[in-house]
């Protein structure tokens, strides 16, 4: 693995190659704008240069994240996917070659870090070290928990992530929060792409807390 994570596949050309390993990125927008389909396509961006993919999904199961996930990558090596469902949704299919733990709901914040844990210990055993970290929602574990016991989840989870050189991707909905939760949130994460929606429909990115990159709003599609 380099000692970054390349995502100029997925983010507007001329914006940003790659993120520094150990960086936490949190996908910051409105209800229904993509932040979903965005987090998942910066996920599986270097599963083709053999990046390992460990995503905690909190409100759809992993059924509907493995779906999205070969929606990406036609080829996915299940081998180094991990995913820990706390959607308490039971899956209609066996999921096979997939390292996964169950977690009864997405406040049982103990059994997704157990969960987390022990999927990159399966990874270490199979020798993938660049690791690619998910989180969707943020915004459904503010549902089940106060946002100082969410706050200090994540400040547990980024730096876990700091200290193995791997890269985070979480989401947020800002719009279901009030403003002074959405920044107390935020300033756990190394760097926040925005996302907003044009008067034309069309969608915008930027990207905020990186000194190198302009802060304008880019075209995505």
């Amino acid at each position: 693995m380099s000692s970054g994570y390349a995502v100029g596949n997925v983010l507007p050309s001329g914006m940003l190659s790659e993120l520094r390993s150990g960086t936490s990125l949190l996908v910051q927008g409105p209800s229904m704008i993509g932040k979903r389909q965005l987090a998942i396509r910066l996920l599986a961006a270097g599963h083709r240069e053999d990046d390992g993919i460990l995503c905690v999904t909190t409100s759809d199961n992993a059924e509907k994240l493995l779906s999205e996930l070969e929606a990406e990558i036609p080829s996915l090596d299940r081998d180094r996917v991990g995913i820990v469902d706390c959607s308490g949704r039971d899956s209609q299919r066996t999921i096979e070659e997939i390292a996964m733990e169950r977690v009864s709901s997405p406040g049982d914040l103990t059994g997704i870090s157990i969960g987390t844990a022990k999927l990159l210990q399966a990874f270490s055993k199979r020798d993938v070290s660049g690791i690619r970290h998910g989180l969707v929602s943020v915004s459904t574990l503010i549902q089940y928990l106060d946002i100082g016991t969410v706050f200090k989840f994540l400040h547990i989870y980024t730096s876990r992530i700091a200290d193995t050189n791997g890269l985070g991707v979480f989401t947020l909905d800002d719009s279901a929060h009030d403003r002074q939760s959405v920044n107390t949130l935020t300033s756990e994460f190394d760097c926040v792409l925005e996302m907003r929606e044009r008067d034309d429909g069309d969608r915008e990115v930027r990207m905020k807390g990186l000194p190198d990159v302009p802060r304008g709003w880019h075209a995505y599609e």
